[in-house]
């Protein structure tokens, strides 16, 4: 029997196709073999989607022996599977969205610790139970009670849910870091003529402030973002001076940024300026709250000329309003006076002496 079949295996089949336009003959010889193993492949590929259960092969099936009932409930179970897919993806997503929150509350602890430290928020964990007249402690509880299947939330209502609670944890970080920004510039006794930041650092009455500190929505790819500083939009050009008494750290690009400088003050603090046409200093330079320090543009991650200003303590960003809000009216009342073009045509002077 074996030898019957290894000598049908080794036969060859000649294939002659005539051409009826030239009456040219052409002809192929196969292998038995080949089309034994092209047969067994096809055979087995069918049988495993059949036995798989794949939907695929059933309604080839299907259409093959005219059965209309089964192709109607292989569309059904192909539309639920889709649907099944579907909300998968929507919990996934619903499950990143909760690691943020999750990791945002943590954060949320540690900034309330600090706050607890500055004495901006009074720890009440711990306390004991108030009690009534006779000495009864206010006892409470209950049985926890399951909702009723009809109350129990959609995926949809779960997602509207996660950005209602995205959306308030938006407002409530913010809070907490422009407390902790007050906390400090309050214990440090933040004002004019010290090392500390305190001076609104765009010297025009024309600007606009263009992005807040916080959650926003990224200009470039629109997806929400953590924006480190403040954003004040003006003519590129304007004039832009230092926040406060320090040292100048640095001036050039850095990624992100375009042109930048910063400032190295007292206690642990740095200013940033950011997106410059390009910084009016040197490093190692010693400049003073006030002094020009560079010129607004729109070089680096930017959609047109603006400042990107930030404040940093041991290299943490900070809510900048919370330590130069006061000087605002006090900044734009030098530009209305010509302060910052007086700032502007010094060093002008001065580039056209250094030039000679």
């Amino acid at each position: 029997m074996f030898a019957s079949i290894r000598q049908l295996l080794t036969h060859r089949l000649t294939l002659t196709v005539a051409l009826t336009d030239t009456g040219n003959l052409h002809t192929f010889r196969l292998r038995t073999a080949w089309l034994v193993c092209a047969g067994v492949f096809a055979l087995s590929g069918w049988l495993g989607m059949v036995l798989a259960g794949d939907l695929a092969g059933a309604r080839i099936t299907a259409t093959l022996t005219g059965n209309t009932e089964a192709k109607y409930y292989l569309d059904m179970i192909t539309e639920l599977r889709a649907q099944r897919d579907a909300e998968r993806e929507q919990m996934r997503t619903i499950a990143q969205q909760l690691g943020v929150l999750q990791a945002r509350i943590d954060r949320f602890d540690a900034l309330g610790n600090k706050l607890k430290a500055e004495g901006t928020i009074i720890d009440v964990s711990g306390t004991e139970s108030f009690e009534d007249e006779e000495g009864i402690p206010d006892g409470r509880g209950g049985p926890m009670e399951l909702p009723p299947m009809s109350t129990i939330p959609s995926i949809e209502d779960i997602r509207l849910q996660v950005v209602s609670l995205t959306e308030e944890a938006d407002f409530a970080e913010i809070a907490l870091e422009t407390s902790l920004a007050l906390a400090i510039r309050s214990s440090l006794g933040a004002g004019p003529g010290g090392g500390i930041p305190y001076l609104w650092p765009v010297i025009t009455d024309t600007y606009r402030l263009s992005s807040p500190f916080g959650w926003r929505s990224d200009p470039f790819r629109k997806t929400r973002k953590w924006h480190g500083g403040m954003d004040f939009a003006d003519r590129t050009g304007s004039p832009i001076i230092a926040a406060a008494d320090g040292v100048v750290t640095f001036v050039g690009w850095r990624m992100g940024y375009g042109n930048l400088v910063e400032i190295k003050h007292e206690n642990g603090f740095s200013t940033r300026y950011g997106h410059l046409t390009r910084g009016t200093v040197k490093e190692g330079d010693r400049v003073n709250a006030g002094d020009l320090v560079a010129l607004m543009g729109s070089t680096g991650r930017s959609t047109g000329p603006h400042l990107h200003f930030e404040v940093r303590k041991d290299g943490n960003v900070l809510n900048p309003l919370a330590f130069i809000k006061d000087t605002r009216e006090q900044v734009r009342q030098q530009a209305r006076s010509g302060r910052g073009n007086e700032l502007l045509s010094e060093f002008k002077k001065q580039n056209k002496a250094a030039k000679k």
